[in-house]
C-alpha cells in the first residue's frame, strides 16, 4: 500500500529527466570527500556511495511510502534508533603515537560488531521523514505481520495522512524490508548520523 501526495502526483515526470535531476543531486553530493547513501525506492537498493563509486549494496525486498513525496535534496542523519541499542567498542590509540593491538584489529572488530546490529530500527531524517528498517518475514509469519500492520499501522497512517494534509502538515514514514537479516544490520552499522543520503522515488 503506497500513499503518496506532492507536485508530482498524478503525473509521471519523463526518465530523461528523471535521470538528470538525480545525477545533479547526486553531483552535488558526491563531490565532497564524505561517503553518503542512496536509498533509490524505484531500483529497490540502497546504496553506500563515495565520489559517485558503490561500496556497498543492499537489495530492498519490499517497500511502503506513507505521505508526500520530499523534495529533491540531501538529507542527513539526525538520529537512528533500536529497542536494543548496540555498544560500539572504543578503540583508544596510544599516548606514545604507536599503533596499539586493539587497534590492529579495528577491522575484524568491526565485521564481528554487524552480527550485533540491530534488524529492527528507525532512521529520522529532517523534514519529519522517518525510515523504518526490517527483515522481511517469510511463511505463515509474514502473513500474520502483515495482517497486524494492516490494522495497527496501515489504517493508522492513512488516517494520519489525511488528518495531517488537512492542518498543512506533511510527513513521510517509509518501511523498508530486507530479504536477509544481515542486510538490515549491515545499513544500521554503515550510516553514522550527520551522514548524508539521497531519496530517490
Amino acid at each position: 500500500m503506497i500513499l503518496l501526495s506532492g507536485a508530482a502526483a498524478g503525473q509521471e515526470e519523463p526518465a530523461s529527466l528523471r535521470k538528470t535531476s538525480r545525477l545533479e543531486q547526486e553531483y552535488a553530493i558526491a563531490k565532497t570527500s564524505a561517503s553518503y547513501f542512496i536509498f533509490d525506492f524505484e531500483a529497490r537498493t540502497v546504496a553506500l556511495k563515495a565520489r559517485g563509486f558503490v561500496l556497498k549494496e543492499w537489495p530492498i525486498a519490499k517497500v511502503r511510502t506513507w505521505g508526500r513525496i520530499p523534495g529533491g535534496k540531501a538529507f542527513p542523519l539526525e538520529k537512528k534508533s533500536a529497542i536494543h541499542q548496540p555498544q560500539r567498542k572504543d578503540i583508544t590509540p596510544r599516548k606514545d603515537g604507536a599503533e596499539s593491538e586493539p587497534a590492529k584489529t579495528a577491522a575484524a572488530i568491526d565485521v564481528l560488531e554487524i552480527d550485533k546490529m540491530p534488524s529492527h530500527f528507525t532512521l529520522e531524517l529532517p523534514d519529519e521523514i522517518r525510515i523504518k528498517v526490517r527483515p522481511d518475514k517469510k511463511g505463515w509469519k509474514g502473513f500474520w505481520s502483515g495482517i497486524g500492520r494492516i490494522f495497527s499501522r496501515g489504517i493508522g497512517r492513512s488516517a494520519k495522512t489525511v488528518f495531517r494534509a488537512v492542518r498543512k502538515k506533511p510527513f513521510t514514514e517509509i518501511e523498508i524490508f530486507f530479504a536477509e537479516k544481515k542486510d538490515a544490520q549491515g545499513v544500521y552499522w554503515s550510516f553514522f548520523e550527520g551522514q548524508k543520503c539521497l531519496l530517490f522515488f
